[in-house]
């Protein structure tokens, strides 16, 4: 094999190191729920990179050093997102919410109701006791709440924020909310 030129090799091992970080933010993102698939394209090139530098003669302890160094680095890194993938797959690991994906925020609404006035739909209030409760179940939350007191504590929370919003219409949603069952009021203008 001929011998590289030292200028290209410190490019290479330069580019290596910029590669590294780059990939450990996008896989960072990935975890997060920020991109929608793995960095494949870039782990592709890194990958193509440290195979053509695997049996390639250094002159320079240096390089050797420096190619040893970022090697160990990226081993550790392909193995640490390896197991993560796989924990994600498995199901391990808890997938981060598609909703806050992309930048976008948005909130899990499981039902709505909409209270006009004094006047409060049956069905919606009915949709709206019914989601809340299943999602209390299933969050861990024990305890019935009658829907009697349910309902007078939507037509208070109502009546409050049509007095503060001085508006007739509210909207009430049920939502999950970092993993927390929330009864959330807003004013429909």
């Amino acid at each position: 094999m001929d011998v590289l030129p030292v200028e290209e090799i410190e490019d290479d091992l330069a580019r290596m190191d910029r590669g590294i970080r780059q990939l450990k933010v996008q896989y960072d993102q990935f975890f997060a729920g920020a991109l929608p698939c793995e960095p494949t394209e870039l782990r592709r090139q890194l990958d193509r990179l440290f195979r053509r530098y695997a049996n390639a003669p250094l002159q320079k302890y240096q390089h050797r050093y420096h190619l040893a160094t970022l090697t160990a680095r990226y081993n550790s890194f392909q193995e640490l997102w390896g197991r993560s993938v796989r924990a994600l797959e498995e199901g391990e690991r808890p997938a981060p919410a598609v909703a806050g994906r992309a930048g976008m925020r948005r909130d899990n609404v499981l039902a709505a109701c909409k209270v006009t006035g004094t006047k409060v739909e049956a069905a919606g209030l009915k949709k709206l006791y019914e989601k809340f409760m299943e999602a209390r179940r299933k969050s861990g939350v024990d305890g019935e709440v009658p829907f009697a007191a349910f309902g007078r504590k939507i037509a208070g929370q109502a009546r409050q924020l049509q007095s503060q919003a001085e508006c007739d219409d509210v909207e009430l949603r049920v939502i999950v909310e970092n993993k927390k069952v929330l009864l959330k009021a807003r004013p429909i203008r």
